[in-house]
């Protein structure tokens, strides 16, 4: 068993976001985000604007016309990929990290997180029932607290970890056997250390229980997990069936919208991935 306090001193540890990126999540995460506030967060950030701009004339955005400002892309966009997009810049170099504790090569985490992101941003565009705009965001964020968990995964764990696995329970009713804790409460718990806004702290913490989280963001987070994984983004589980008809119920969605929002992920993914390089 993990000692709790010495997993929470952990997250509390890790290196704090950016100003800009604490503010706009609190800016977008309003119910009604005002653009200009937005647009004063982003234009001062030089990486963040290029690859604003990047995206706003990307061919998936639809823009006839050359988006050359801020405040035009914002528009364009929307605060939720904007946010996204900002968090992303400022974290890759961590989800891009190896977690061989969790079978992750350089780069897989990411890969994972992104396809997910893209999964958030189209829920809250298709979905009957509207996940709020920061989705995206907290899909992106949704494994971050395996970053802090597999520094307490020392030889002895991963063993009893993987004896529990082969039992056929996965890996995340394993960490909870095993450690008392899973990834996904870790997460929450990192997003509350960072000063991010309740409903992401929700979105992260409870993506394997949605149920129990019983607002939208978590059951849209549960199912752009799942969507990661059938494109290929994946990780070593398989989903919760009985939980993935719930979150599918709980948006309004049918399961053949969930075949076409992976379609979309795939061809997307592709020119994102190429984008971040």
């Amino acid at each position: 068993m993990i000692d709790l306090d010495a997993l929470t001193t952990a997250a509390e540890a890790l290196e704090p976001l950016p100003a800009s990126a604490t503010r706009l999540a609190a800016l977008v995460c309003k119910e009604a985000p005002e653009i200009d506030e937005v647009v004063d967060v982003v234009r001062f950030d030089q990486a963040l604007t290029a690859a604003l701009l990047a995206s706003a004339n990307s061919s998936w955005s639809a823009s006839r016309s050359r988006i050359t400002t801020v405040r035009d892309a914002v528009v364009r966009l929307g605060s939720g990929p904007v946010l996204s997009l900002a968090m992303g810049a400022v974290l890759r170099s961590r989800l891009h990290k190896a977690l061989p504790e969790y079978g992750l090569g350089e780069g897989e985490l990411w890969e994972h997180s992104v396809a997910a992101s893209l999964a958030g941003e189209l829920l809250t565009r298709r979905a009957p029932n509207h996940p709020p705009a920061e989705t995206a965001t907290a899909a992106l964020l949704h494994d971050v607290g395996k970053l802090v968990m597999a520094r307490f995964l020392d030889e002895p764990l991963l063993e009893a970890m993987q004896l529990a696995a082969e039992e056929g329970i996965g890996r995340r009713q394993a960490e909870l056997d095993v450690l008392g804790v899973d990834h996904a409460e870790l997460g929450g718990l990192i997003a509350q250390t960072w000063r991010l806004p309740p409903s992401l702290v929700r979105g992260i913490g409870y993506h394997h229980n949605p149920v129990l989280g019983g607002e939208l963001i978590c059951y849209a987070v549960h199912l752009c997990d799942v969507v990661a994984k059938v494109v290929g983004a994946g990780l070593e589980d398989n989903p919760d069936l009985e939980t993935y008809a719930v979150a599918v119920q709980a948006l309004g969605l049918h399961p053949d919208d969930i075949d076409e929002l992976c379609r979309l992920v795939d061809a997307r993914f592709v020119e994102v991935t190429r984008r971040f390089g």
